[in-house]
């Protein structure tokens, strides 16, 4: 039977930043697991809400509750951006890493303070979502860091441009030289490109330039405009890790949680993906949870539902996610 759960709402100070943090607890019973949910790629607040969209998933909220039902304490965290309520309090901090690897550092921080809150846990699991899962990853392959398994929830299986290039290839298949993405429509041919000469730090063609459907992003990447640049260099060096080849080096067991409804850049065939990468290897430690009919943030899906209409889903995520994670990790000390 499921417990209740008490919440410890702190600051919590890495890299420059103070960002909120909320640490869930199980109430009334002995703590199984310490669990660190890393968040993904976008500016987050501690629940998961993203308010510069706005988006209002909160899957990080109800996936540490829903475990700290389960007897697990569980550590989220705000990421730095507009309405999450984190703040810079020393910018040269702040400077010291690029943004992608910023991510770890902080993550790699709170790994350390969620030891000090719950030191009687009987293992750490770090959670990534999305981006999060690549950097738990490499957090992992650290022999200090001390990782007893690893949750990989709609981890990206391919190169983080590639997501974009594979993605297109396979709508202009079916759409042919104009393919729309309901927000916008793009030409796939220099929206390929594009992402081709970004990896290559190399000027976008004259052509790209020309192209009315890429007017929005050839602005937004302008090399002369800073902010493009460090967005740039943020892909550059998302884009430089191979997700398979990181989660094989992984030695801890991992289980894969994957939704067949996600479409948020991170594809429902990434999990298998993952999952084959590292089963080929550690077979007896790999484990793959599919939920065909859940999206990227564990909300259900029904047939028909555009993919615009599944990013604005609010309800809460879905409890099968959480119940799958804790018998894993109850399994895992059996």
């Amino acid at each position: 039977m499921e417990q209740s759960y008490k919440e410890e709402r702190f600051m919590f100070e890495a890299e420059g930043y103070r960002l909120p943090a909320v640490l869930s607890l199980p109430q009334g019973q002995v703590v199984k697991w310490s669990i660190l949910l890393l968040p993904g790629s976008m500016a987050n607040d501690v629940d998961g809400n993203y308010p510069g969209i706005p988006m209002r998933p909160h899957m990080y909220a109800d996936l540490a509750r829903q475990l700290a039902g389960h007897g697990h304490a569980v550590l989220r965290y705000a990421k730095y951006g507009e309405g999450t309520g984190a703040e810079i309090v020393d910018e040269q901090q702040v400077k010291a890493h690029r943004f992608f690897a910023r991510q770890r550092y902080i993550a790699e921080a709170a790994v350390g303070k969620l030891r000090a809150m719950v030191p009687q846990a009987k293992g750490l699991a770090l959670a990534g979502h999305s981006e999060g899962s690549v950097h738990a990853m490499l957090i992992e392959q650290q022999s200090a860091s001390g990782i007893d398994a690893l949750i990989s929830l709609s981890g990206p299986a391919l190169r983080y441009m590639d997501l974009f290039i594979y993605k297109a290839q396979a709508m202009a298949k079916e759409q042919g030289e104009i393919i729309d993405f309901g927000a916008f429509k793009v030409n796939a041919r220099n929206y390929i490109r594009a992402f081709e000469l970004m990896r290559a730090g190399e000027p976008f063609t004259e052509e790209i330039k020309a192209d009315p459907t890429m007017e929005f992003f050839v602005k937004s990447w302008d090399p002369a405009n800073p902010l493009a640049q460090d967005g740039q260099q943020y892909m550059r060096d998302y884009d430089a890790i191979d997700p398979c080849s990181e989660i094989a080096r992984v030695t801890s067991p991992v289980l894969i949680v994957q939704g067949g409804m996600d479409e948020s850049g991170v594809h429902a065939d990434n999990g298998e993906r993952l999952y084959q990468a590292r089963h080929t290897i550690y077979p007896e430690t790999t484990q793959l949870a599919f939920f065909p009919d859940l999206q990227h943030f564990y909300k259900r899906v029904q047939p028909g539902v555009s993919w615009q209409e599944t990013q604005a889903m609010s309800e809460e995520t879905d409890s099968r996610v959480s119940e799958a994670i804790s018998t894993w990790l109850d399994g895992l000390n059996d």
